[in-house]
């Protein structure tokens, strides 16, 4: 494991690359959540990671800027901006002396899983892996947006779980169609979700089937939530993860 620094618009991207043995290998960015770091809910991402080395995949957690060890301003995020951030860690690992620069592929939790999908359909990705993709962030049903401009009025920010989205990500998001946006990337689909998901609800969930059609390989979870919040899930996440991108990639 070593630690990796990416400039991006005068800020600093920090995150962690594990590497395989063998040179030359394919890599995967994984892109956490809202709110989140490079560990993700329960280390799963580092769990993700260690095993992906291990079966010959490099894998890169970053934080987000304004997220865990990254410079940047929580206040100024936006999908756009981290879309652009995705992007610069996939140039980034595309020049490191140890990558393929033609076998990349992408990975998502939540607002990373959207991130990633909308940044698989701006570059030249092998596969895409989206755990609990939060397309509802910038696909909000009326009333959703509603409450949500009028906490924004009265509190200058809407408290999502404890953490201020601003209008700074309500701007940018009126601009953003999550499914057509998306539409551009050709490759196999690895997609997640809990059957108890508030988040992506059965509305998305049949966006995303018509969006990828027969590329879709999808599970979903009984009894879990949006953060798959049990011992076998999460380990079952993993494993079904490492194992498609280990063959994907």
């Amino acid at each position: 494991m070593e630690h990796i620094d990416i400039d991006h618009d005068g800020r600093t991207l920090r995150g962690v690359l594990h590497l395989p043995t063998a040179p030359n290998a394919p890599a995967v960015a994984l892109c956490h959540g809202f709110g989140g770091n490079r560990a993700e809910f329960g280390y799963t991402f580092v769990r993700l990671a260690e095993r992906l080395a291990a079966r010959g995949v490099a894998a890169c957690r970053f934080d987000f800027a304004g997220c865990g060890d990254s410079d940047g301003d929580f206040a100024d995020l936006t999908v756009s901006d981290q879309v652009a951030q995705a992007l610069a860690v996939l140039d980034a690992l595309a020049a490191h002396p140890a990558v393929d620069p033609d076998r990349l592929s992408l990975m998502g939790m939540s607002l990373g899983g959207l991130t990633a999908q909308l940044a698989a359909a701006k570059r030249p990705v092998r596969s895409l892996a989206l755990w609990a993709p939060a397309a509802g962030a910038v696909a909000m049903g009326e009333e959703g947006a509603k409450r949500r401009a009028d906490a924004i009025a009265e509190h200058g920010y809407d408290d999502f779980g404890g953490l201020p989205v601003h209008q700074g990500f309500v701007d940018d998001a009126a601009g953003i169609d999550p499914f057509a946006a998306a539409a551009a990337y050709p490759g196999p689909v690895l997609l997640a979700v809990g059957s108890e998901d508030f988040v992506l609800g059965t509305r998305l969930l049949g966006e995303y089937q018509g969006l990828y059609g027969d590329r879709l390989d999808l599970h979903v979870f009984d009894g879990v939530g949006h953060g798959f919040e049990t011992v076998p899930a999460r380990e079952r996440l993993v494993e079904l993860t490492a194992s498609y991108l280990e063959r994907t990639a």
